[in-house]
């Protein structure tokens, strides 16, 4: 494989415009962009100098190698509708799909890989630091393990049968992340509390707590009722949810119950707590319902 071989793309959303100017800027001829709109096609190659928004077959013909960064449920639909050739390498950047919706593209010839970026890419964001889950065999690997570093993030192998749980970790991490830190909102702002208030308070002590979590470990950032072993805080939190937001109970319930497993991981009072009588109160049917 070339050392900088020309990159094209066949997907044309936010991952592809982040990584094409990426790939650029590292000196990489990006030659063309593909996608189902032509106007998305030509919003990504509007932003490198020499990029052309073409068809899928011309985007595959025209590099050396191909990164689709279209849908997780696109991916064997683009790899079957173009012709691959012999050599060239054929990407993914799913992180829950393995390389067999590739396989029409393997059985031309060409390599094929995964290339994941363990990142959020709903609003700012960079690659720098970044974790890459990469599946590839022989040269394709060494190329994308050395893409990943290049960028200035970190390369991580992923197997096939480890790539759903992977993506699974992901998700958690990031978009439900997010779904949790909404509905930190909706107990707050249920509370009577200035709305506008909300996300500025739950954001800093958020961004505090992941600080913590990457300089000391989640064991020792582990912090709230049920690392102490406060029983009645948890009941408390229990009955006011239940007044005002019962559909959260079961999130609650199940994320106190994990947070006593990370408590006595750690060590700490709370891991002798046995709040599973306690929670089976605020169960749906229930002696607290």
């Amino acid at each position: 494989m070339d050392e900088r071989p020309a990159i094209a793309f066949i997907g044309a959303g936010r991952v592809a415009g982040m990584l094409a100017r990426a790939f650029a800027e590292l000196g990489y001829p990006v030659p063309a962009v593909a996608s189902r709109s032509p106007q998305s096609a030509q919003r990504v190659a509007s932003l490198l100098t020499g990029c052309r928004a073409v068809s899928l077959q011309d985007a595959a013909n025209s590099a050396g190698v191909v990164f689709i960064t279209t849908s997780d449920g696109a991916v064997n639909e683009v790899a079957s509708g173009v012709a691959w050739r012999a050599g060239q390498g054929v990407v993914h950047c799913s992180g829950a799909l393995t390389c067999e919706p590739l396989a029409p593209a393997r059985a031309a010839g060409a390599s094929v890989g995964s290339w994941h970026p363990f990142q959020t890419f709903g609003g700012e964001t960079t690659l720098a630091g970044v974790t890459f889950g990469i599946e590839a065999e022989g040269e394709l690997l060494a190329f994308l393990e050395r893409l990943a570093s290049e960028v200035g993030g970190h390369p991580l192998r992923v197997p096939a049968d480890a790539r759903a749980l992977y993506h699974a970790a992901s998700v958690l991490s990031c978009g439900y992340l997010t779904t949790l830190l909404g509905e930190a909102r909706t107990l707050w702002t249920r509370a009577g509390l200035p709305p506008e208030q909300a996300f500025q308070a739950i954001t800093h002590i958020a961004r505090t707590t992941v600080t913590n979590i990457e300089r000391f470990g989640a064991e020792t950032a582990l912090t709230g009722p049920t690392s102490r072993g406060d029983t009645g805080t948890v009941q408390l939190h229990l009955e006011a949810v239940r007044g005002v937001a019962p559909e959260l109970l079961p999130l609650y319930r199940e994320i106190c119950l994990r947070s006593v497993e990370l408590a006595r991981e750690a060590g700490r009072a709370g891991g002798d707590m046995d709040l599973r009588p306690l929670l089976a109160e605020y169960e749906e049917g229930g002696a607290g319902s």
